[in-house]
């Protein structure tokens, strides 16, 4: 009886290369391929294999496949804690996968024709690590439940509150008039009382006053030799 391997990603066509060694720990760059060499074309399927005896837990394979006749060309296990796969730092269309047969291994990169299909490669495979690496439930220590520890303030059967409020012949405190304060503070000095400002008739009697008296004065300046 077959293992049922359910295909979480499928390309009709990506492109494998042979790859330098890594040379800074920053990680791997495209630029430094031949990518206009290609070692190999063919179809991508990601899979998801049942738990492994190794790892104790489900993992996802890549598998390289003939697009004609479906041999297989190679295989890269992908872990759920991103071993296997690693992005190019220049570039979001290209990879380098660990390849595995039997004992052996070899690093090959691998690049999409269009972005957009390697940004669904790369959502594939951060749902398998979700799936494979489930959230763990925190659970409240003892004693600090919310339904223990809440205290119940309303009022039970029979229970009245009492409130007290202030007599009619209670009087408010008022806040001390800033002038008074100062003139309490500098006892002996008189402050300046200042005239409230002039009324809208005031002003109009004295802008007519100042113009009558322009007027004289022009008048008496004519007779002067």
């Amino acid at each position: 009886m077959s293992t049922y391997e359910p295909i979480i990603f499928i390309s009709r066509e990506v492109l494998i290369y042979q790859i330098p060694p890594l040379r800074s720990s920053k990680g791997y760059c495209a630029s430094e391929w031949e990518v206009d060499k290609p070692l190999w074309r063919g179809r991508l399927r990601v899979l998801e294999i049942g738990a492994d005896a190794a790892v104790g837990r489900v993992r996802c394979e890549l598998r390289l496949e003939d697009n004609n006749t479906g041999e297989l060309f190679a295989s890269a296990p992908y872990l759920p804690t991103g071993k296997g796969i690693e992005q190019v730092t220049d570039s979001s269309r290209f990879f380098v996968i660990r390849v595995v047969d039997g004992e052996r291994h070899a690093y090959l990169g691998m690049g999409f024709m269009e972005r957009s299909e390697a940004l669904d490669f790369n959502i594939a495979l951060q749902d398998f690590k979700r799936h494979a690496n489930p959230s763990v439930e925190i659970i409240p220590k003892s004693g600090t439940q919310k339904n223990e520890d809440a205290k119940d303030y309303s009022l039970k059967e029979g229970q009245t509150i009492t409130i007290s409020f202030g007599g009619k012949g209670a009087s408010r405190r008022r806040s001390p008039n800033p002038s008074s304060a100062r003139e309490a503070s500098t006892p002996g000095v008189a402050l300046p009382f200042l005239p409230p400002p002039p009324s809208a008739q005031q002003v109009r009697d004295q802008l007519r006053t100042a113009a009558h008296g322009t007027e004289e004065d022009d008048d008496f300046g004519d007779f002067v030799s």
